[in-house]
């Protein structure tokens, strides 16, 4: 995602400077060429020998803008070479002159003389956030920029608010999704539904009928559309992840109650992803006190559990793309795949074996095959989650009639 991809990272004044360390260092690390601006206010907090050294590339200060070496004008070869540009954090100075478009020093002149899409991730103190002045510029940044954060949490004033500046790793994956897309917001306008993680079907209090699923594939595809510029409601079960920025949510742990919220808001979604992996059954009888070990029945009586993405595919309209995921094992797994397709009424279904290495449940990486109704075939290699998600929303987006939304 990342190999030869050349990034442009803006960073300013502000405590969080240091968090961006973590993204320069491990873009590099993906292979990434990365390049970093810091405004004079920036240097106050990490110095550019810093970033240089985790870049592994020399980095620029306005000292450099207004110096004659360099030949051609510095802030035109920079913003001419980033493919992608981050600017973190942002500050509500730099917020302003973004918003006004003023060019006073090397960053913002970039951000002049760029095509490249540019991604804003703002920090700052709570009742800085909020100030008026602030949030109107806030309001012309959104239009106009790509944007992550702030999010709620202890700041470093250890006053508790919104400002914080997001997780490395997410400004890292959205930084991943604009290169994959270019910066299409093609999803704009449109509701995307998807359910992840694993259900849990309890016998008591404490054990259940489980699966490994982590939710890392659900997660990813809800990541991808929200940075494409859909409006994603997930329908998570039991993980450990965090939840992505500008995701409405909710979370379940029974396929009752994943039912539930997926049939309240399926009629209004125009892309539904059912990639949780739901029980197939459930203990007959749910004993709400634990049972001692020796009352442990030898044998467990079950029952099915009602399958949703069947009853999804019955109530789908025309006009609505619904997606299904086929985890299997064996070398027969594309013809089950190909068979739930057409008996649970999905327009695709991404078929993937689980019992392969560095694929299936819990890895960060996966390998599938995605089938159309139409007969469609595209196969997708070993990539990570976040790229297999794109490659899917490609085809979906594909798919999509532009003059008609739910």
């Amino acid at each position: 995602m990342f190999a030869g991809r050349r990034v442009l990272i803006g960073v300013t004044g502000g405590i969080a400077t240091y968090k961006v360390c973590e993204v320069v260092s491990t873009l590099a690390k993906a292979g990434a060429e990365v390049r970093v601006v810091l405004t004079d206010g920036a240097q106050q907090f990490v110095s550019a020998l810093t970033f240089a050294t985790l870049a592994r590339e020399r980095a620029y200060t306005d000292a450099d803008f207004w110096s004659a070496e360099h030949g051609a004008p510095l802030h035109i070869t920079l913003g001419q070479w980033a493919e992608v540009i981050l600017i973190a954090p942002l500050t509500a100075n730099t917020a302003a002159k973004l918003a006004l478009g003023l060019a006073d020093n090397l960053l913002t002149n970039i951000v002049l003389a760029t095509a490249a899409p540019i991604l804003l991730a703002p920090a700052m103190n709570t009742q800085m956030w909020e100030q008026p002045t602030v949030q109107s510029h806030w309001q012309v940044l959104q239009n106009r920029f790509h944007h992550l954060g702030p999010q709620t949490g202890r700041l470093a004033c250890d006053s508790v608010g919104t400002g914080r500046l997001v997780e490395p790793l997410e400004i890292v994956d959205y930084l991943g999704s604009l290169l994959l897309t270019g910066g299409k917001k093609d999803l704009l306008g449109r509701t995307v539904l998807i359910s992840a993680g694993g259900t849990r079907e309890f016998l008591d209090p404490v054990r259940f009928i489980g699966n490994p699923s982590s939710g890392r594939m659900g997660f990813a595809l809800a990541a991808a559309a929200a940075h494409r510029g859909a409006s994603v409601y997930l329908v998570y079960a039991p993980t450990e992840l965090a939840i992505p920025q500008g995701i409405q949510c909710e979370s379940v742990i029974s396929a009752d109650e994943m039912a539930e919220a997926l049939f309240s808001q399926f009629a209004t979604a125009d892309i539904t992803i059912m990639s949780a992996a739901v029980a197939d059954v459930r203990p007959q009888t749910f004993h709400t006190e634990k049972l001692a070990k020796a009352e442990l029945p030898k044998i467990l009586p079950l029952e099915s559990v009602p399958d949703i993405l069947s009853t999804l595919g019955e109530r789908k309209r025309p006009e609505q793309i619904l997606v299904g995921f086929a985890a299997q094992t064996g070398e027969d797994f594309l013809d089950l795949a190909r068979k739930k397709l057409f008996v649970k009424h999905l327009d695709w279904i991404v078929a993937n074996r689980i019992d392969k290495p560095q694929q299936g449940f819990g890895s960060d990486t996966n390998r599938a095959i995605l089938l159309s109704k139409s007969g469609q075939c595209i196969e997708v290699p070993l990539v990570r989650k976040l790229v297999l998600a794109h490659n899917l929303l490609d085809c979906l987006v594909a798919t999509c009639d532009p003059y008609t939304l739910v």
